[in-house]
């Protein structure tokens, strides 16, 4: 194999330097241009893949390079060929992709860091590459590598990236470094916006009223993306797949004091569920707790696919949240039918790429007359209201939204306690005027909402289309 000459190997280092552009969806339908940093989950390796990585980047000089072309979206680079292989990288929206080999459905390709095997189908602007003995590219005929930019870090006020927008949860102090020992630089009210550009070791960098400096991640709360493709949200559940069940089945809690029943579900309910434990007991969240379920009580599992490798008719992301039964109340009949009606009035739903949805528009107006009937609801000055319960089929709903990057306009929570049957801040709430959530399906491809509903258990799924 013939050495790298120097030039190349001075550009190599540059690019592992440069930061990659993204775009951010602004507020409502404005759009507007943030710079996304690399995710470190995906660059960080084993001891064992860095060796097999670097194997890989030997071979990957730019003589071996046919064609370059231009992410469409934000990729996981695999080790493999398949969607169950390893990550080894990736690749932000807008980045250059130099393609080794060309395949109909993956492509070998070099990040400027790493080699592996994207899907085909998300690169676009596909142009040959020429290399010249000397080692230089002919830009007259192949697209030229990203400029070298300096290593603005995200958390440094110069390289900061508008990533998130979080709250105060309590008041809190901004240091200098994530130390809770560094010194104090400022401090910020309860309830408070701050600005997010990194998240790392328990720390959030972050920006209020232009001063900068670092907090822990869990004094934040009530996250939503800027850019739909920052990332998790911290605190954000993503679940496995959907269990459904084979019978009457309990969700138990279990403790150093035995275990109890917290809720029993029908046969055929489907159950958001997460990785089994070793005992071959399903974890899920109920309420603000962890309850389980046992393989025994499982007919049948629908597995998420994550969202980049996803094929027409999979399951993207799911949510289940649970309300209560059996309480005959009027009201309480009343807003189990309305958490019904509402899901009825989405479920089915397609959304286009980059189409924008209010959640109003498919389910209200709450009132009478749309057929919504009165039940309870959190209003300091109501005890009922006419469509209460559809604030939980939209909280289910956008808890379902952020485990993928789908760009949410607008939401509001139910004051600072939030609600029961979600964590705190991750509840959106619905009624008149701008209590309603709105959202950007900024996925490159159109998906499909399904609500799943029994007797106590309410859960959404959206899949490609």
């Amino acid at each position: 194999m013939k050495k790298w000459p120097a030039q190349l190997l001075i550009g190599t280092l540059c690019l592992c330097l440069a930061l990659s552009g993204g775009t951010a969806l602004g507020e409502e339908a404005q759009t507007a241009v943030s710079t996304v940093a690399p995710q470190t989950d995906e660059i960080m390796e084993d001891p064992a893949a860095l060796a097999g990585e670097a194997d890989m980047t030997a071979q990957s000089d730019y003589s071996a390079v046919r064609y370059t072309a231009v992410a469409s979206t934000a990729l996981k680079v695999r080790r493999e060929p398949t969607a169950d292989s390893a990550g080894n990288g990736s690749l932000d929206r807008n980045d250059v992709a130099y393609i080794i080999e060309l395949g109909d459905e993956w492509s070998l390709v070099y990040t400027g860091r790493n080699v592996g095997y994207v899907l085909t189908k998300y690169l676009i602007d596909i142009k040959p590459y020429v290399y010249s003995s000397t080692g230089e590219t002919d830009t007259a005929s192949a697209a030229v590598a990203p400029a070298a930019t300096s290593d603005a870090s995200a958390d440094s006020p110069d390289g900061f990236q508008e990533k998130f927008v979080a709250y105060a949860y309590k008041k809190v102090v901004a240091r200098k470094e994530m130390d809770e020992k560094s010194a104090a630089v400022f401090r910020i009210p309860q309830y408070d916006e701050v600005t997010v550009s990194a998240n790392q070791g328990g720390w959030s960098y972050i920006r209020y009223k232009n001063s900068y400096g670092y907090v822990p991640t869990d004094s934040l709360f009530k996250w939503d993306r800027i850019d739909p493709y920052a990332g998790d949200i911290p605190g954000c559940i993503k679940h496995m797949g959907l269990a459904f069940v084979n019978h009457s089945t309990d969700i138990r809690s279990y403790d150093d004091n035995g275990n109890e029943v917290l809720k029993t579900v029908n046969p055929g309910s489907a159950l958001a569920v997460d990785t089994p434990d070793a005992q071959g007991r399903y974890p899920l969240p109920y309420w603000r707790t962890t309850g389980y379920v046992e393989e025994s009580d499982i007919g049948y599992m629908m597995m998420v696919v994550p969202w980049e490798d996803a094929q027409s008719g999979d399951l993207i992301s799911c949510m289940s949240t649970y309300y209560a039964v059996g309480i005959h109340t009027i009201n309480y009949q009343g807003r189990n039918y309305n958490i019904y009606l509402g899901s009825s009035f989405i479920s089915g739903t397609v959304v286009q790429p980059n189409e924008t949805v209010n959640t109003y528009d498919l389910m209200g107006p709450y009132r009478y007359s749309t057929g919504y009937h009165r039940a309870p609801i959190m209003n300091p000055h109501a005890l009922w209201g006419y469509g209460g319960g559809t604030c939980q089929v939209n909280t289910t709903l956008y808890n379902v939204l952020i485990q993928v990057p789908i760009f949410i306009n607008w939401r509001k929570v139910h004051l600072e306690i939030g609600i029961y049957y979600c964590p705190v801040g991750f509840d959106a709430a619905v009624g008149g005027g701008d209590i309603t959530m709105i959202f950007t399906n900024t996925l490159p491809y159109a998906i499909r909402i399904n609500y799943f509903m029994s007797d106590g258990c309410l859960t959404v799924g959206i899949f490609r289309v």
